[in-house]
């Protein structure tokens, strides 16, 4: 079954199942910092603000509680998630 990733912002869609969270936001062209993509950094953060995820490797990054690493993690159920900073789409090249 889809699930739909909402953000606090009003922007939702339903990702491809084979991406995780950060794949997924990327598809849908929001601009989220990120560095390593494998759960080292943490600077990929966002707040999980409802919805459960699964993720795929232990993140090394600490992360606190309420936050998830969208580099390593899919939505296990319908998410709403707040981005730092807010959602702001990457602008066409």
């Amino acid at each position: 079954m889809a699930n739909i990733i909402k953000i606090m912002e009003g922007f939702s869609f339903i990702p491809r199942s084979e991406l995780n969270l950060l794949e997924a936001l990327e598809s849908q062209k929001v601009d989220v910092e990120y560095q390593c993509r494998e759960g080292f950094c943490g600077s990929c953060q966002v707040q999980l603000v409802e919805g459960e995820v699964e993720y795929t490797s232990d993140p090394i990054a600490f992360v606190p509680e309420g936050r998830i690493l969208p580099c390593c993690c899919h939505a296990k159920s319908d998410l709403t998630i707040e981005i730092p900073g807010g959602c702001h789409f990457k602008k066409p090249e």
